[in-house]
């Protein structure tokens, strides 16, 4: 069986540390899986630098998680690049990106 592919839909600031516990759980349990959670809106905020959450957005980049937090959001609400750790990757939108990826046969998970 080829491994899942997952992107995790990430728009809430309040679901930040339950969508990371779910994108943990999901690479500890099930080898191979690739995943990439899309933040915008609110769920940009959990990934910025200094966050209670940068311990553990860190494991899962160190993991290969991919990690895309939204320009047009950043542009939006005034939030710099530079907020963000490097390995945090940027799409032009977040819900071009997710529509995208399900086209491509990943697996949506919106918790």
């Amino acid at each position: 069986m080829t491994p899942p592919k997952v992107v995790v839909h990430l728009d809430e600031r309040e679901k930040v540390p339950l969508v990371l516990k779910n994108v943990k759980n999901l690479i500890d349990e099930l080898e191979g899986v690739e995943v990439e959670v899309v933040a915008h809106a609110g769920g940009v905020e959990g990934l910025r630098t200094g966050t209670s959450h940068a311990a553990l957005v860190e494991e899962l980049a160190d993991r290969g998680v991919r990690l895309i937090v939204c320009e047009n959001t950043l542009r939006s609400r005034g939030i710099p690049r530079g907020d963000f750790p490097g390995y945090i990757g940027t799409v032009p939108s977040a819900i071009v990106e997710l529509v995208v990826r399900q086209a491509e046969g990943w697996c949506y998970l919106r918790p």
